[in-house]
C-alpha cells in the first residue's frame, strides 16, 4: 500500500523550513542525510537507527513524528490521518509504502532538492561556474531572468544541471508529453529521466553544459528507444517514429 498524499509546499519553502533550527534540529538532519543518501531518497526507520547505533527503531518514528508535527505547526500543512483519526504526521516530509513487512519512507522531491540547496551535499561534483554575461558572448549559456549566466563546467549527471533544466521544460515528456504524476498520481510527481543530447562518451572532459540546450526530459521508453541505435536517435527522429505508428494505426 503506497502512502502518497499531495501537500502544498516549494522548494524555497522547505529551504526556509530546513535552515530554522525551530523545526530542524540536529538530530533531525543526520536523519534526513542517510535517507537523502539512501538509494531511491528511501529508507526504513529500522535501517536508520541501525545507522545511528540505535537499539531501536522506535525513537526514530517519534522523531520524524515530531519535525512533521514542527512542521505542521510552522506552515499550517494538513497531515494525513488513519481510518481510526490518528495522524500521520510523518507523511508531510515525507511519501510511504507498505510491502512484506517492510515500511520505508521516501523523501518528497521538493525536500530533496531543499536539502541540496541548503546543506551543499553535491560538493563532490562540479559546483557552478557564475560569469559575467558579457564574457560569454560566444558560449553555450542559460540565463532565464537570472543576474549571473549559468554553466555547468563538466557534462555529467549533476543534479543542479537537472534542476535547471526542469524549472525550463517541466517533468512532461517533451516527446509526447508524458505526465507521471496526471498518470498515477502524486507518487508519479517530479519523476522523469534527462536526456543528454550530446551523449557524454563523444564529449570532452571541459565541455560546458547549458542545461536548456544540451539536456531534455524524456520518459523512460523514450529515453531507451532514443539509445536503442549506436548513434542515439535525436528527439525530433523518435517524434517521427511515432508520428508513423500513429499514422500506420
Amino acid at each position: 500500500m503506497f502512502y502518497n498524499n499531495q501537500i502544498d509546499m516549494s522548494i524555497e519553502k522547505w529551504c526556509e523550513l530546513l535552515a530554522d533550527s525551530s523545526v530542524t534540529t540536529d538530530a533531525d538532519f543526520k536523519v534526513l542525510k542517510f535517507i537523502y543518501e539512501a538509494p531511491k531518497h528511501e529508507a526504513s526507520a529500522s535501517e536508520i537507527a541501525s545507522h545511528l547505533d540505535i537499539p531501536h527503531h522506535g525513537p526514530i518514528n517519534l522523531q520524524i513524528g515530531r519535525f512533521g508535527k514542527r512542521i505542521s505547526q510552522k506552515t499550517g500543512i494538513e497531515p494525513s490521518t488513519r481510518e481510526d483519526g490518528s495522524i500521520r504526521w510523518w507523511h508531510i516530509p515525507f511519501l510511504g509504502y507498505e510491502k512484506a513487512g517492510r515500511f520505508p519512507w521516501i523523501m518528497r522531491q521538493e525536500l530533496v532538492m531543499a536539502f541540496e540547496e541548503i546543506y551543499g551535499i553535491e560538493e563532490d561534483l562540479n559546483e557552478m561556474i557564475y560569469l559575467d554575461e558579457d564574457l560569454l558572448q560566444d558560449l553555450p549559456i542559460f540565463t532565464e531572468g537570472l543576474k549571473k549566466s549559468i554553466l555547468i563546467n563538466r557534462y555529467e549527471r549533476n543534479r543542479k544541471a537537472r534542476i535547471v533544466c526542469l524549472k525550463h521544460y517541466g517533468y512532461k515528456c517533451v516527446v509526447y508529453g508524458f505526465d507521471f504524476e496526471k498518470t498515477y498520481g502524486p507518487i508519479g510527481k517530479n519523476i522523469i529521466h534527462i536526456h543528454h543530447i550530446t551523449p557524454i562518451a563523444k564529449i570532452g572532459h571541459d565541455y560546458l553544459v547549458n542545461p536548456i540546450q544540451d539536456l531534455q526530459p524524456v520518459c523512460p521508453n523514450c529515453h531507451t528507444v532514443i539509445h536503442s541505435m549506436r548513434d542515439p536517435f535525436s528527439i525530433e527522429e523518435v517524434k517521427a517514429i511515432l508520428k508513423g505508428q500513429s499514422n500506420d494505426a
